[in-house]
């Protein structure tokens, strides 16, 4: 049997489990063909049977990652799953670091969680429409002159958070062999000049293309609006009030050796600052956080706008968040064609079959990779880190511990 280095967890306190598999037993937690690997384990504060889950599917999820890790496809895993607002399972393994000599990753190791920041922006919209100092259907011209043009008059903030402006897709979204860049730039003119040059994709509201640099714009709105830079309205409105002590748009230097990196652009970004002033605020990517951190979050949303008595947003936001909000709108989406995609208020919608989760489960991932699931049918929540610094899509680390996670469910 592996054996077991450190001490049991009690409710409520954070330790680390090693649990190291020796070669030299016959009986083996993980399969046969596995490196000898250490599992570390984080907080919990319920079992799997506590909460209706099968304990089996953990050992597969273990498995499936260590044979990713193994394979040279993901540098690392860790995960977080909570049920009924109990956390049951928090595990990592593999390097820290991917492109030198590191540690291991841990349960609370800070990782950057890229396009997942959208969600944040999404909340932090939600909350300015629930105070009266903006409105979806709001022309965004009304607050940012360059949208006053023909082509652009008739972008709203509505279409800004569904991905449906037409302005700036992300590079590589169609799978252009030469992508443009993340803007064209303006001859030293502004940022947003720079996302607006050329011609749009669409006329708003009739195609969804994914832009980050669309949510770039929801952050100068929110900047604009508050009298805050948008980091600061971001923090002050949903990280701190989450207790999300471990979650930063600029990770303090002195946290710098527990960030999980893959390749060198994270090491970069760790030093160069998010708050720089004429740049675009990086409101579609530029949070770093935990698993812990993620799920406070997360929970929030599930628990339709509060945690721990406090109240982040409204039940109706939450609502419109998770609701369909796009009416047969077709997307072509990073080689795949959608005749009508699903999407709420800057959330993705799981409304069809395809895989094991619930129709009303809602997510968000971002690059690198993380994910970050809820799902209210069955009171869970999913939060799993699987750093790689390999580009493209890899189904095996993203769409498979999904549905094994789902399977476990009693």
């Amino acid at each position: 049997m592996g054996s077991a280095v450190g001490h049991r967890h009690e409710s409520g306190h954070v330790v680390r489990l090693a649990v190291t598999i020796d070669p030299g037993k016959e009986e083996k937690p993980m399969n046969q063909q596995l490196r000898d690997r250490t599992i570390h384990l984080g907080h919990t504060n319920a079992s799997p049977s506590e909460v209706e889950y099968d304990a089996r599917k953990l050992d597969t999820l273990d498995r499936h990652f260590g044979q990713l890790i193994d394979d040279g496809k993901i540098q690392a895993a860790s995960y977080l799953l909570a049920r009924y607002g109990k956390i049951f399972a928090h595990k990592s393994m593999g390097a820290r670091v991917g492109f030198e000599e590191s540690g291991d990753l841990q349960p609370d190791s800070i990782r950057r969680i890229a396009s997942t920041t959208k969600a944040f922006t999404a909340v932090a919209v939600l909350k300015l429409v629930e105070d009266g100092k903006l409105y979806l259907e709001q022309p965004v011209s009304n607050l940012i002159e360059e949208f006053d043009t023909p082509l652009h008059r008739s972008i709203t903030v509505f279409h800004l958070l569904t991905h449906t402006s037409g302005i700036c897709p992300d590079p590589g979204y169609y799978l252009e062999p030469y992508p443009r860049g993340w803007w064209n730039g303006h001859d030293g003119d502004s940022w947003i000049k720079g996302v607006l040059s050329g011609p749009v994709r669409c006329k708003p509201g009739e195609f969804y293309n994914y832009s980050s640099a669309g949510f770039g714009m929801l952050g100068e709105l929110i900047g604009r609006i508050t009298g805050m830079h948008y980091n600061d309205y971001i923090r002050q409105s949903i990280l701190e009030p989450l207790g999300m002590s471990r979650t930063f748009f600029d990770v303090p230097e002195h946290l710098h050796d527990e960030v999980c990196l893959a390749e060198k652009f994270d090491a970069e970004r760790l030093t160069t600052s998010t708050k720089q002033p004429g740049k675009m605020p990086r409101a579609g990517g530029g949070l770093h956080s935990t698993l812990q951190d993620l799920w406070k979050f997360g929970q929030m949303l599930l628990d339709k706008g509060t945690f721990e008595g406090k109240r982040i947003i409204s039940r109706k936001s939450v609502e419109a968040m998770t609701r369909n909000q796009l009416n047969k709108v077709p997307a072509y989406a990073w080689g795949v064609q959608i005749p009508s995609k699903n999407f709420g208020l800057g959330l993705n919608l799981f409304l069809e079959g395809g895989e094991l989760k619930s129709q009303a489960t809602f997510s968000h991932e971002g690059a690198g990779r993380c994910a970050l699931h809820i799902d209210p049918a069955e009171q869970l929540v999913a939060v799993f880190f699987v750093p790689t610094a390999t580009p493209g899509f890899l189904p095996e680390s993203i769409v498979h511990p999904g549905n094994i996670i789902w399977s476990g469910l009693n």
